[in-house]
């Protein structure tokens, strides 16, 4: 992995992301790393006063994405599925994401029944080809190359690129979805305006991003798994995710938190040990056995993820 200089000083002048706010000296609020693939530099996270979002400083530049987003980042969560449909790391895979649709943040979407999809940030294709199993018509925007043409293979229409040069028309898709993907955009309102320019009327979109509100992040702080520095360029709250879609002229109409599966385990070894020492399929499988635990805390604090559905 090449190396890459990286400034490490807060700027004294923020301007927010979610709602514009210039902030000449923003709180901060934590520093911290990159645990996830180790890259270079230090990062501070600020807030806006004005609106509530969390915003990582400094922010990534062009020439900086290939050190923080190489290929295998894309790959992420998508081992080998073209090359091996049964294994049992890949069944458990599919359950997560049946699960994920039909009671997690998405469904909204599956209660209405199949219509035209677009997965934003689609990776690989693997939340998008399970809706496509069920009979939507499912289309993906994706900007790595690599995971596109996986999704392309997998017999998704895709878009290698972003919503800023998407082919659609205006008012193509019933649903539009943002699965952990608005954490990583510079300008989270612009891209939700540019997607629900692409609604039909009456249609919904829907966002899940980790949730900068949860007691994972209150006791973890930077070794929170969820909060993957650099990358997520903001951290949203209910409060600065429902303010961020009704300045792109949204309403939201259901909003909730529940923790990601990963979480708990990815935190424990990121304050243990400064990274994930130990993943796989026994990670995997040690997941879901501590799901009824997740469940727990979940009754006793907010979870690490926002559920959000909004409507034209």
């Amino acid at each position: 992995m090449s190396a890459v200089a990286v400034a490490v000083d807060v700027p004294t002048a923020v301007r927010c992301p979610g709602c514009g706010a210039e902030h000449d000296a923003p709180k901060e609020l934590l520093e911290g790393r990159d645990r996830l693939i180790g890259a270079p530099g230090r990062f501070t996270v600020v807030e806006c006063d004005a609106c509530g979002l969390a915003i990582t400083q400094p922010r990534l530049r062009p020439e900086d994405f290939a050190t923080y987003y190489p290929e295998q980042y894309s790959a992420y969560n998508s081992r080998a599925r073209l090359r091996d449909r049964i294994s049992p790391g890949l069944i458990l895979d599919r359950l997560r994401m049946e699960t994920v649709i039909r009671f997690g943040p998405y469904r909204q979407v599956w209660r209405r029944g199949p219509g035209r999809l677009l997965d934003v940030g689609c990776g690989a294709g693997d939340l998008a080809a399970v809706f496509a199993a069920h009979g939507y018509e499912v289309s993906g925007v994706e900007p790595s190359q690599a995971a596109a043409r996986h999704a392309a293979e997998r017999g998704i229409d895709m878009h290698n690129g972003t919503l800023e040069d998407a082919p659609w028309e205006p008012g193509t898709f019933d649903a539009v979805i943002f699965n952990h993907v608005l954490e990583h955009i510079d300008d989270p309102v612009d891209a939700i305006e540019r997607a629900a320019a692409l609604l039909k009327p009456g249609g919904i979109l829907a966002i899940a991003v980790p949730n900068f509100g949860s007691w994972h992040r209150r006791v973890f702080g930077s070794a929170w798994f969820q909060l993957d520095l650099p990358r997520h360029v903001q951290h949203f709250d209910r409060e600065s995710l429902s303010a961020a879609v009704r300045r792109a002229g949204l309403r939201p109409v259901a909003i909730g938190a529940a923790s990601m599966r990963p979480s708990l385990l990815g935190s424990i070894q990121y304050s243990t040990f400064g990274s994930l020492r130990y993943g796989g399929r026994g990670f995997q499988l040690a997941t879901w056995a501590m799901l009824p635990l997740i469940g727990l805390t979940d009754l006793l604090g907010e979870g690490d993820c926002l559920h959000l559905t909004a409507a034209r």
